[in-house]
């Protein structure tokens, strides 16, 4: 049974990680309209933030970091999305690539990337807009490439980049994955937007680069490979690999919704205790029964948010301790359950914004800015809930799924 009370589910060290992140809260909303107006996260809290350890979440402890769990992993960014959005969503996708680029990459791989820099950053986008390459001998030659968006690029070391294309994709939706050093990358300085304005989501080019074989992941033959692994314990981290793709979905999307969410909740209930209504009698928003309505529906929504993500990390745990492979139906649902708690996140927030009165629609207004921010978060490609919804009705029906994380999956998925 689904539970939100997660406290007792984590370990000590995950909790004094959870808490660092509680008390960054206050410079977070400090930093808030600085960072939407640099669209950037400005370097002296870049450097709080891996002070603290939040960029090593996902990170192995043989490379120094905490290898959390994927619970700990959405609770701790979800902590620092209440404090900003864009923040959150960077601390987010750095975090699940660094976790991801583990499960995909060789132990000789990760050996050498690890070894060159003191703390390790991955940027990724999982399908190109245009990629011209060929492959040669030792590797492959990316005659021209561009990708979009790229989260967190301006604070990356590496880029973890699928080299199929918009085009190639349709025959073939397995990934081919290259990590590419930053130093070979150009950000293209295009991420003008009203919503996550700070996560550096810029695009990137790369011309004529030769990329190795062994920082080349073709995934689908490292699919087969990974089920393989699920009886073989000789390594912690193998239990996770056959499950990368759903990890993905559990990483890289939601923790930052699920925060921002909670943090316009606690915003809006600060706020009702000592504002009123203007044009009315009534001097505490508090005290009006629509109010008190409006904020336990929002955080019903935002609960119920919360359980089916937790039923997600909970189906993830199941497959995992039994060594299974996922049905078709439970990828689908994960994928559905994701989608489904960024559209009640969503919804809370767009509740609470009727009711705020015509200061909220100011740039300087916390709510504001959360309200920009999960809008933007939610229609990510992994958290779009029609996406979600739709794939869950035509699997439901017997028809074959359209959304391609599932179509890459789909051939070792059990019926």
């Amino acid at each position: 049974m689904s539970n939100l009370d997660v406290r007792h589910q984590l370990t000590n060290e995950e909790e004094q990680l959870l808490q660092r992140a509680t008390d960054l809260f206050p410079v977070l909303r400090k930093f808030g309209q600085q960072i939407d107006e640099d669209r950037h996260i400005p370097e002296e809290l870049i450097e709080q933030l891996a002070a603290a350890g939040l960029f090593k979440l996902g990170t192995l402890k043989k490379y120094g970091g905490y290898e959390v769990s994927i619970r700990a992993l959405v609770e701790i960014i979800s902590e620092v999305a209440k404090g900003n959005g864009s923040v959150g969503w960077v601390v987010q996708i750095i975090n699940g690539n660094n976790f991801n680029a583990t499960l995909s990459l060789s132990p000789q791989v990760l050996d050498l990337i690890f070894e060159e820099e003191e703390e390790v950053r991955f940027c990724s986008v999982l399908q190109g807009r245009k990629v011209d390459f060929q492959k040669v001998d030792g590797g492959y030659l990316v005659e021209q490439g561009l990708w979009g968006f790229a989260s967190g690029s301006k604070h990356a070391t590496h880029a973890l980049l699928n080299l199929r294309d918009n085009r190639s994709v349709k025959d073939n939706a397995s990934m081919l994955l290259a990590v590419v050093p930053m130093s070979e990358v150009t950000i293209i300085d295009d991420w003008y937007t009203m919503s996550l304005r700070g996560s550096s989501s810029n695009s990137i080019q790369i011309h004529n680069v030769f990329i190795p074989d062994k920082y080349i992941v073709d995934q689908s033959e490292n699919m087969y490979t990974n089920m393989n692994v699920l009886s073989n314990e000789s390594e912690h981290i193998n239990q996770y690999k056959p499950y990368t793709l759903i990890i993905s979905t559990l990483t890289t999307g939601i923790s930052a919704i699920l925060g921002l969410a909670r943090g316009g909740l606690e915003y809006f209930v600060e706020t009702a205790t000592r504002k009123g209504i203007t044009m009315t009698t009534h001097s505490i928003q508090a005290e009006v029964g629509h109010i008190q309505y409006k904020v336990g529906l929002a955080a019903m929504k935002i609960e119920s948010a919360h359980l089916h993500i937790n039923r997600s990390i909970e189906s993830l745990e199941y497959h995992i301790q039994k060594k299974q492979p996922f049905t078709e139906k439970e990828f689908a649902q994960i994928q559905t359950d994701i989608g489904y708690a960024a559209m009640l996140c969503t919804e809370s927030v767009d509740m609470l914004m009727v009711e705020s009165g015509g200061s909220v629609i100011a740039d300087s207004n916390p709510l504001s800015q959360i309200y920009r921010d999960i809008r933007g978060g939610a229609n990510h490609a992994l958290t779009t809930a029609s996406t979600g919804l739709e794939l869950y009705g035509r699997i439901l029906l017997g028809l074959p799924p359209q959304n391609l994380l599932t179509l890459s999956y789909r051939p070792i998925l059990t019926v």
